[in-house]
């Protein structure tokens, strides 16, 4: 009679940190961690949305609170780019001509979620994992080590000015923004479509979001 084979199960948190483990060693070091044997291709790929889903409802598109917490990070972006066409069509020297603003994962993907990048049809659940393959919101690709998000504003000259964004280096287009050149679409163009986001940050609205509707 041969001996039954008995499964482990182990705790949720124990595998996330297994995962870790792997991804860290492999990351940092480039090695196969040990680690590593105890996930198959299936399993990483669940692993991965385990850890989108978690970051979609606590800093990105689950709650609209979660972007909003960005507004005054959003309008400080706006009012140096503004700056510099300002300075640069009346005749003066760009006072910043680079700004660099250093921060966390945890500051860009609100900030990326308020501008509508990486947004999805459908939330993501706990129960579409199967419709969920070709989804754009994956913080392994938005949000990698040294993970940045870059906003370069052109003269095209006549007047032409457009705004080009970069997430990791990489032209992306600015989401419901149409235009001819989409990774680079007219600067007036970007601002009116977040028109409504650049009439102010107003947080003792935003704040309201976070209440049960029966306390509002």
């Amino acid at each position: 009679m041969l001996p039954l084979k008995k499964k482990i199960l182990f705790p949720s948190y124990m595998v996330e940190a297994a995962f870790y483990l792997c991804a860290y060693e492999f990351a940092i070091k480039t090695v196969n961690s040990p680690w590593c044997r105890l996930f198959d291709e299936v399993d990483a790929q669940v692993m991965e949305y385990a850890l989108d889903l978690k970051q979609f409802w606590k800093r990105a598109y689950g709650y609209e609170i979660n972007s909003k917490s960005s507004c005054i990070l959003f309008h400080d972006m706006f009012s140096r780019l503004d700056k510099a066409l300002n300075e640069h069509n009346s005749g003066q020297k760009v006072t910043e001509a680079v700004t660099i603003q250093v921060g966390h994962a945890e500051t860009l993907l609100p900030l990326l979620a308020l501008l509508g990048f990486f947004k999805d049809s459908e939330p993501l659940t706990s129960i579409n994992y199967a419709s969920q393959t070709q989804r754009s919101f994956r913080t392994s690709r938005m949000l990698p080590y040294a993970a940045n998000f870059i906003l370069v504003l052109y003269d095209c000259g006549g007047g032409d000015i457009r705004l080009q964004p970069l997430v990791n280096e990489q032209p992306v287009a600015f989401p419901g923004v149409t235009d001819r050149q989409e990774s680079m679409p007219l600067y007036g163009d970007v601002r009116r479509h977040y028109e409504e986001l650049l009439k102010g940050c107003d947080f003792e609205t935003v704040c309201e979001l976070f209440k049960n509707p029966a306390e509002v």
